[in-house]
Formats: C-alpha cells, sequence, structure tokens
C-alpha cells in the first residue's frame, strides 16, 4: 500500500511540474523613445524601438507576433501632444486589419498640452498573428511625444503591454 501511495504522489508530482512548466506566462511590454508627428491625417504604425520584456512574444519595432493561440489582454498608452492645436487618436490592428470598436480620441487643446491616450481591449489571437498599434492626427505635427525630465526616466511616446489570460 505504501508503494502505491508513494507511486501516486510522485505521479501527482511529475504531472503538477509538466502543468506548470506547459503553463509559462506569456507577455511583452515595448516601448518608444522616438517622437512619432503625423505628417498628414492617415495612419501610421505606432514604432517601438524597445521591448522591455518578454516571453513568449516578440516585438520589431512595433509589430508584435504571438506564439500560442488564446484571449490576451493588450494595451498601449501612447504620450500625445504636439505642435498644433488638433486631435490625436490610436487604435489597434490584428494582422494588419483595424480592430472593430479600438479607437480612441484626445483633443491636444494647446501645442504645449501633454496627455496620456490609452487603449485597451481582450483579443482572441492566433500563433503567428500580429497586433500593431495604430495612430493618425487631425493636422499634422501631432502625435506621440517623448519627455526627458532632469534626473528622471524618460517619457516614452508609447508603451505598450500585452499579456494571455488563458
Amino acid at each position: 500500500m505504501k508503494a502505491i501511495v508513494t507511486g501516486l504522489l510522485m505521479t501527482a508530482a511529475l504531472l503538477g511540474g509538466a502543468v506548470s512548466a506547459s503553463a509559462a506566462a506569456i507577455y511583452l511590454q515595448a516601448s518608444s523613445t522616438e517622437v512619432q508627428l503625423a505628417s498628414d491625417t492617415k495612419a501610421h504604425v505606432v514604432t517601438m524601438n524597445s521591448t522591455d520584456a518578454a516571453q513568449g512574444m516578440t516585438n520589431k519595432n512595433g509589430t508584435v507576433t504571438v506564439s500560442e493561440d488564446g484571449a490576451y489582454f493588450v494595451v498601449a498608452a501612447g504620450q500625445v501632444g504636439g505642435k498644433v492645436r488638433g486631435e490625436v487618436r490610436i487604435w489597434m490592428r490584428i494582422n494588419g486589419k483595424d480592430v472593430d470598436n479600438s479607437n480612441t480620441a484626445e483633443l491636444i487643446a494647446e501645442p504645449d498640452f501633454t496627455t496620456v491616450l490609452v487603449c485597451q481591449g481582450v483579443m482572441e489571437l492566433k500563433k503567428g498573428d500580429t497586433v500593431e498599434t495604430v495612430f493618425s492626427a487631425s493636422a499634422p505635427d501631432l502625435g506621440l511625444i517623448v519627455k526627458k525630465p532632469a534626473g528622471e526616466p524618460i517619457v516614452t511616446s508609447i508603451i505598450f503591454s500585452a499579456y494571455k489570460i488563458n
């Protein structure tokens, strides 16, 4: 009886270890230290020149690729502003197609005004799918800005985070 219980405990431990190993977290955080102002009123893919943390997802200058099927929580927070008055919009694309109901907008009332514009959502993604953040502006010289406060970390133009929730 003791041998059977010991065998069952060992099997349970092995199965538990296998489940834990296969349930590794999948996530990515990326950002950009580049100012990204619109030259026109068309859509522009947001570039991200830094991958700050990643496991099971990759960032290639703003194109994020997932390695597993599943539901993902995705959020993009852009530091928006510019040299003129107008509106900046941020939304998501999956595999080059705009995601319905994902657009967000902020009015830049004064050229020195900045704020954080957040776009977020839960998405069903398949292995190999790509996610991009896109922005547009109502006038040239509006978009994503960078600030470099003395003695503090840089205020990046975008912080993008995503993680698999199942």
